[in-house]
Formats: structure tokens, sequence, C-alpha cells
């Protein structure tokens, strides 16, 4: 996975709404961020509410000091979504006037310090706009599975929540495909990126709802996984690597058989940010490949 300093920042998806994308909700009502960070990021407001501030327990963070930890509400009232301050120490700004609470109308902006959200109301068209370019910034092309950026941004949302709660663990798994320059010499790039969409349909269907699996390189695989110890990630890391092998890839009419490597790392509070939780996983993904590959190393 390479360095962090080479990747833009992008998005957090620390809603609890879902993927839009993924249960049609497309013309729902929506908040996006149109400036300030995280920019393209968008809120689907749940029936409970949604809580947006710097706390990781909120169901939308912003990772700003002048953002209180808990700074306002979203909440569906009568068929009606109202933004609600929550005493921050900044203040909650709708159309550019502070609130308290206030009824959200179709094309609102709402200032939570920096960042400003626009609201978008259920059936405007421009919400399934926002939809698609969303997907677009999070998703890997070829895959379809989460890219490298996004799944940089969630391991610095877990490393936030790990430095506030010392008991909270969590892992990431690095993967990727045994000899795979020998699939497209001999069978061409078009064959091996039809061997990574396959490869991508068959991990994807080994993750859990609350996993990220991401497409972080040309056949490097990162699978990260809140609330796991470095022992049942690597359970899952060999799991995954048992169902690939008995997984036939058909290439031209040729069934071929694809191996994996995996590095298994789990957060240490002794680890001063995300460059030492990668570089650990891609030693151990280093030591896999020297043992001979088809292997995990979680230790």
């Amino acid at each position: 996975m390479e360095n962090d300093t080479d990747r833009d920042q992008t998005i957090d998806l620390e809603t609890r709404s879902g993927d839009a994308g993924a249960t049609g909700r497309d013309h729902d009502a929506c908040l996006v961020v149109i400036s300030g960070a995280p920019l393209g990021a968008r809120i689907m407001p749940s029936i409970e509410g949604t809580v947006i501030g710097r706390d990781t327990a909120c169901d939308f963070r912003i990772d700003q000091r002048s953002v209180s930890r808990q700074h306002c509400r979203i909440s569906l009232d009568q068929g009606c979504y109202w933004i609600e301050d929550l005493g921050s120490t900044n203040g909650t700004f709708v159309n550019d006037q502070p609130v308290e609470r206030v009824p959200l109308r179709d094309g609102d902006l709402v200032r939570v310090s920096d960042t400003t959200l626009k609201f978008i109301a259920a059936g405007n068209i421009e919400a399934s706009y926002h939809s698609e370019l969303h997907e677009n910034t999070i998703r890997d092309s070829l895959t379809g599975l989460f890219n490298r950026r996004h799944a940089t941004e969630v391991l610095k949302s877990q490393i936030a929540r790990a430095a506030q709660h010392p008991e909270y663990r969590f892992a990431m798994i690095l993967f990727d495909i045994d000899f795979f320059k020998q699939i497209n010499d001999r069978h061409g790039h078009l064959a091996g990126d039809r061997v990574l969409r396959q490869l991508s349909e068959v991990a994807q269907s080994r993750v859990r709802t609350a996993d990220t699996l991401a497409r972080v390189g040309g056949e490097e695989f990162a699978l990260i996984l809140p609330e796991t110890s470095v022992e049942d990630a690597a359970q899952v890391a060999q799991a995954l690597c048992e169902r690939v092998s008995n997984e036939p890839f058909d290439i031209d009419g040729e069934t071929v058989s694809i191996t994996l490597s995996a590095g298994v790392a789990e957060w240490q509070s002794e680890m001063q940010g995300l460059e030492d939780l990668l570089r650990s996983a891609d030693a151990k993904l280093y030591r896999a490949k020297s043992k001979g590959r088809n292997c995990v190393v979680g230790d």
C-alpha cells in the first residue's frame, strides 16, 4: 500500500445509514459537503436521527478542532427534516443565520464551522447525481470495490477511534495475487482484469457488512476489520485464501487456479500513525511471499 503522503484526501464514510447506491435511496433526502472537509461527502439522514460532530461516535464525523464533539443533529419530524444545534461552541448556521432548531428546505446551506453542506430534499433529481458522483469518488472503476483513498480514510477513522478508546481493537489484512504478472504475460491484461474482477466478487462474498474491502494497487487488496484482533483477522485471511485457491478462474476456456499471500496487522497503541500500521502489514505480506507464497503471516 503506497505512502499516505502520496494520496489525495477523500470523503469520510462514517454514516450509519449505509450505502445509498446499494439500497436504492438515490432520490432520498441528503446533505452534501460542498465546501470544506471532507469535500464531496454525503449524509443520508436516518429515521433515528443523525448526529454531526468531531467525536468518533458521531454518525457523521468532521475532524476539525472548531467542531464540537456533538455539534448538531438532523432528525425527521412529521415528514420534515429538522436540524438542531446541540449546544456547540461555535454554533450551527443555516443560510448564514445561527439556529437552534429549524426545518430544512430544499437547497438550504448548513454551515458547521468551516464545512458547508447543501440540503437536497427527497425526490430532487440532484440527489441521484450526487449519488453517482459519490460512488465514483470512492470506488475502483475495474472491480467496483472501494478504492485506496477511501481505505485510507477508513483507517484514519479507525485510528482516531482507537486513540479515544484505548481498549478498541481493529486489524487489517493486506493481500495480493501470487504470480499475477505471469497471468498478464501469458494471457494478456484483459484476462488479468477478468481475474481481478472475479477475485473481487469472491472476496466480497466473504466480507462482513462492517468491514471495508478495497483495491489498493494493481493486484493488491486491503480488508479492514473493525473490532477484530490480529488472531481473528488471521483466521479470516486464511479462510479467504482457501476459498480463492478452490475457486476455478476461467481464462479463455482454460481453467486457472490462483493463490493469495496475506499479511495481517493489528493497530498497536505504540504506533505513531497510519504509516506504522501500513508498514507492519507490508512487512508481513513480504514475509508471506518469502515463505513461498500461498500463506498468511499474522504474528
